[in-house]
C-alpha cells in the first residue's frame, strides 16, 4: 500500500505544481480471523450509506449502485464480489442468508 499511495502522491504533486503530503494517515489493516468479526465488517460496509443518510431507506439501498449490498441481495451482478462467500457467513441458504 506504501508504494501505492506514494507513487499516487508524487503524479498528483506533479500534475498539481505541488510538494509536499497528500494522505496523512497511514494505510491501516486489521487481520479478520473471526467470523463474527467477518460479518460485523460486512454489515458495517454494506449499511454505511444508509447510517449516513445517503439512502433514505433499505429499498433505496438494494439499487444503490456504490455499494456492495445489491450484490449481496441478488440485485446486481459483480464478477469481483465473492457474494457466495459472504452470504455463507450468515447462513446456508441464501434466501435465509439474505434476509
Amino acid at each position: 500500500m506504501r508504494r501505492l499511495l506514494t507513487g499516487y502522491v508524487v503524479s498528483f504533486n506533479r500534475r498539481h505544481k505541488r510538494q509536499g503530503h497528500l494522505l496523512q494517515n497511514r494505510y491501516k489493516s486489521i487481520v479478520c480471523q473471526e467470523e463474527t468479526y467477518l460479518q460485523e465488517l460486512v454489515r458495517y460496509i454494506h449499511l454505511n450509506p444508509l447510517r449516513a443518510g445517503v439512502v433514505p431507506d433499505l429499498a433505496a439501498l438494494n439499487s444503490y449502485p456504490y455499494c456492495g449490498h445489491s450484490a449481496l441481495m441478488g440485485r446486481r451482478k459483480r464478477p469481483w464480489q465473492d457474494v457466495d462467500y459472504v452470504l455463507h457467513s450468515f447462513g446456508k441458504r441464501v434466501r435465509r442468508a439474505r434476509k
